[in-house]
């Protein structure tokens, strides 16, 4: 009688194949596990944009509060910023008030910078979104 089994060769090629597909899905996961953690910064930079928006809507300046007292993440107007009880607006899981910078080169213009939290999975990732819309990416 003939015996219906797979050889030793054959069950390693099968076992080098799926090893080789195994590799390649992790890589591809990881990218795309940070571009779904960047989504929180992007949320976040839409908040911030929007509280811009409104501020040079008042005071025809982007930089300025409607005081003349300088806007950074934590005095945006509209938002909560963090207090050693609670958390602010702009903190979340993988991004926090800390990893969000603002640069007003004119009182026309802004640069968010979004930088992931150096201790977690965004490390090395960093977003900037300028007044035009204009979305910059990298570490992913």
């Amino acid at each position: 009688m003939k015996s219906h089994s797979f050889s030793l060769v054959e069950l390693m090629i099968v076992a080098i194949i799926v090893a080789i597909l195994a590799a390649v899905a992790v890589v591809l996961m990881r990218g795309h596990t940070t571009r779904a953690m960047a989504t929180e910064a992007y949320g976040a930079m839409g908040t911030i944009r929007t509280a811009l928006r409104i501020n040079y809507a008042e005071t025809r300046d982007y930089g300025k509060r409607s005081d003349g007292t300088a806007i950074d993440c934590t005095n945006l107007p509209g938002l909560k910023a963090r207090d050693p009880t609670t958390p602010g607006d702009l903190d979340g899981r993988y991004w926090d008030q800390d990893c969000y910078q603002l640069a007003f080169p004119t009182p026309d213009t802004y640069v968010i910078t979004a930088t992931g939290k150096s201790d977690g999975p965004t490390d090395g990732v960093t977003i900037t979104l300028t007044e035009t819309g204009t979305f910059t990416k990298t570490g992913f």
